[in-house]
């Protein structure tokens, strides 16, 4: 396994690696965006990649939304811009670490020696007392 940087204080058997874009759904804005749906995900989406702001990363959520969730008659990005306007989404840039499952999957997760990521989270959410803009 190549050296991790964000993981150092992570046990060394917990298999770390920074995602290209490969393990992402898509890349916008130099960007990459994924969606974290399922159980137990922490928010609708993430993404990573180099100077990260809430702006930047809010751009690339909407290219994607648009690209990847919209379908004749619905667009993904005006209703994400909506539940955003309306205080039930916001972007919250939080360190954290990628974890490989064994199945191949990963697994994101905040930790205080993570990459920056941003989250879209609710706004009640934690992930918002760890906002670095």
């Amino acid at each position: 396994m190549p050296d991790d940087p964000w993981a150092s204080s992570l046990p060394s058997t917990v298999p770390t690696f920074i995602p290209t874009a490969t393990d992402m759904d898509a890349t916008h804005y130099g960007l990459l965006v994924s969606s974290l749906y399922g159980e137990g995900t922490d928010g609708e989406a993430i993404v990573v990649g180099p100077d990260l702001t809430e702006e930047r990363a809010l751009d690339a959520v909407l290219a994607w939304a648009a690209n990847v969730l919209s379908w004749p008659g619905y667009d993904a990005a005006a209703d994400l811009k909506d539940r955003i306007r309306a205080g039930d989404l916001a972007i919250a840039i939080v360190p954290t670490v990628f974890i490989r499952e064994p199945d191949g999957s990963w697994d994101p997760r905040w930790h205080a020696d993570g990459q920056p990521a941003a989250w879209l989270v609710s706004p009640w959410h934690p992930a918002h007392c760890f906002t670095t803009a």
